[in-house]
């Protein structure tokens, strides 16, 4: 299976005899874009983040002054926030506090609103991936390998990523982060003409699945709101 993540993320599911594949309607919060400090993973983005004693402990691209956090940084805030009982699997703080600062000297937090916005952008990701694995009959536990790329793909912490369900719970030596595949192959495209032709003949073989004509895609998606790892397919 390949995730690649973003705005739309796309994920394909198949083998050498067939491919399936799907846009999923995820939204920018993955990519930072729409949180209240959310930024893309570049200098100055807080990449990984862990709790130590209930203290925030984080590293920086560049390692400089943080400035914003990026899609790794919040995929670890959200499952070290649930691990540690600060955010329950709604998405909601349970002591009623309205955020939860990770640097008070800069400024950066992330609020009600950023738990929100992530876990509906999560809950599109969880939805795509369970519906083409139902539809190339399989689970997720038959995947061999799964290809995550994206602008933050390399800086990903893959435990993390399972455990609010953004991605299968397979053994984590599976996972490939393979980086920005779009940009790369679309680099690869301009300058190899075989390639090229090759791929035109390979897009004309996959199956587009429409997510939204799925009789569960809703039950699927508000499913994939909780902040818990992906679950085995029903029937």
């Amino acid at each position: 299976m390949l995730v690649d993540m973003g705005t739309n993320t796309e994920v394909v599911v198949g083998n050498k005899h067939r491919l399936i594949a799907a846009s999923c309607p995820a939204g920018p919060a993955f990519e930072g874009s729409g949180l209240r400090c959310g930024m893309p993973g570049l200098e100055g983005a807080v990449e990984s983040f862990h709790l130590d004693n209930g203290k925030p402990v984080y590293s920086v691209i560049g390692d400089v002054t943080p400035r914003g956090i990026c899609g790794s940084g919040v995929v670890d805030i959200l499952a070290e926030l649930t691990r540690n009982g600060i955010v329950d699997t709604v998405g909601r703080f349970v002591d009623g506090r309205t955020e939860f600062v990770i640097d008070r000297e800069q400024n950066i937090a992330v609020d009600r609103q950023d738990l929100s916005q992530l876990a509906q952008a999560k809950a599109a990701n969880y939805a795509g991936q369970q519906i083409l694995l139902r539809t190339f009959g399989i689970d997720w536990d038959d995947l061999e390998f799964l290809f995550f790329s994206g602008g933050f793909a390399n800086y990903l912490n893959v435990p993390n990523a399972q455990a609010i369900g953004l991605i299968p719970p397979i053994d984590p030596a599976k996972v490939m982060k393979v980086g920005n595949t779009a940009l790369e192959g679309a680099a690869q495209m301009l300058i190899n003409r075989g390639l090229r032709e090759r791929i035109e003949q390979v897009v004309l073989t996959i199956e587009h699945i429409e997510l939204e004509r799925e009789p569960d895609f809703f039950d699927m998606y508000v499913e994939g709101c909780l902040l818990e790892p992906m679950g085995r397919l029903k029937g």
